[in-house]
């Protein structure tokens, strides 16, 4: 298990997670952390489950504490490619 008082997260590769999908049965938890198309695949039992859902849980408290509540309203985010895009060639 790694030690997360010794873990430099600038040192850390990242991607951005654009999401979450997941199913359980009675000892298990899948779950993928989505970026665009990519998908990190992970299983993991019910108590360590909970463990993961209370640490976000408390991320994001301290973060509506400090820079309000998350406004989860859907944004429209425009296609980077418009269909008016296709007869400029």
């Amino acid at each position: 298990m790694v030690d997360h008082t010794k873990v430099d997260f600038n040192q850390i590769p990242k991607k951005f997670c654009d999401g979450a999908i997941g199913a359980h049965a009675k000892d298990l938890f899948v779950f993928c952390m989505t970026s665009g198309n990519n998908l990190d695949s992970f299983a993991t039992n019910p108590r360590v489950m909970k463990d993961i859902a209370n640490f976000f849980a408390r991320q994001v408290e301290v973060y509506e504490k400090q820079y309000g509540t998350i406004d989860m309203t859907q944004a429209f985010i425009p296609s980077p490619i418009q269909s008016s895009d296709l007869n400029n060639k």
